[in-house]
């Protein structure tokens, strides 16, 4: 996803987490070095307590956050705990006789992370080998993110882990939470994707929309459709695309003027020369086309071609103008 997308979907929640009440506070504390080791030996208990009672990793799912954060000599380190939401999901889903491979391996890596943060402890920066110890730990993929997570990647964790804590309070016989919060996070994009969209799209028709008029010394149908005709091809001949579907609109106008369509006014915009015919009008359609043609190639700055003047000239015969 990128940033600027992210940014939006965050804004649009704000609102809604501020009026809520928010996610703990808690949840923001550092962790010492002694405490971080107390919490794995928790979740160590916890995971062994869910093989007893398999119905317990809803639970243990709940109170896990995404990541700890710790602080040891001097240092902030961010632990990711999404293996062990990844784990206790499977635990969920699995059949009976897999639950017990999947507790067993949860164990063993929480095991190795006690292990690992045992050495942290124990290195001394006078020690070389301590030291070249603890830079495989500082590699190690739970201690990826040292440098901590950027500000829109703590909010982003922070409303998947409220959306999930509040889920589960609402369907607590529901299991699997993570997939709905996930469904949701993803319709909210969704709309907020399809409102920038919108906008986008009106901002795109304003722009020609609201092009300054092209005021002509006299009223077009002072000047013959016959010869706004001929100039047109005339442009066409030299491959002047552009310039020929700018004059051959203006002979469609001053065909429709002559035919008493609309009150002459030299000030108009081809919008308003749009509007000005009657619905009911079998030209109504036609000067539609050619409208849109001439904004794109004359307002819009886009090339034209051979082909798409002989498409606005077909839609000018509609119109009558022929010859």
């Amino acid at each position: 996803m990128t940033i600027w997308l992210r940014t939006a979907v965050l804004c649009s929640l704000v609102s809604v987490l501020v009026g809520l009440g928010g996610i703990a506070a808690g949840e923001d504390a550092s962790l010492s070095l002694a405490e971080y080791k107390s919490r794995l030996d928790q979740y160590k208990e916890d995971i062994q307590k869910v093989s007893a009672l398999p119905d317990y990793a809803v639970q243990l799912y709940s109170q896990v956050p995404p990541s700890l954060r710790v602080e040891a000599q001097s240092r902030t380190f961010t632990v990711s705990l999404k293996f062990l939401h990844e784990g206790l999901d499977n635990v969920l889903k699995a059949a009976p006789a897999a639950k017990a491979t999947i507790l067993s391996k949860l164990e063993a890596r929480i095991a190795a992370m006690r292990a690992e943060a045992d050495s942290f402890g124990q290195a001394r920066d006078g020690d070389p080998a301590v030291r070249e110890r603890l830079n495989k730990i500082l590699s190690a993929r739970e201690f990826s993110r040292m440098r901590g997570p950027g500000v829109l990647d703590q909010l982003w964790e922070r409303v998947q882990d409220w959306m999930s804590r509040k889920l589960d309070k609402l369907f607590p016989s529901v299991t699997d939470l993570d997939q709905l919060g996930q469904i949701l996070v993803w319709i909210m994009i969704g709309i907020v994707s399809a409102i920038l969209a919108v906008w986008l799209y009106r901002r795109s028709r304003e722009r020609i929309l609201d092009r300054p008029k092209e005021i002509l010394p006299f009223i077009p149908s002072a000047k013959s459709w016959r010869i706004w005709l001929a100039e047109a091809r005339e442009k066409a001949s030299l491959g002047e695309w552009r310039e020929a579907i700018h004059l051959g609109f203006w002979a469609a106008v001053s065909r429709l003027e002559s035919d008493g369509v609309w009150r002459p006014d030299k000030t108009r915009t081809p919008r308003e020369y749009l509007n000005a015919i009657p619905a009911a009008s079998e030209s109504k359609v036609s000067f539609a086309a050619a409208t849109k043609t001439f904004e794109a190639a004359w307002y819009g700055g886009r090339l034209a071609s051979a082909g798409e003047f002989e498409r606005f000239m077909g839609e000018l015969e509609k119109l009558g103008c022929k010859g």
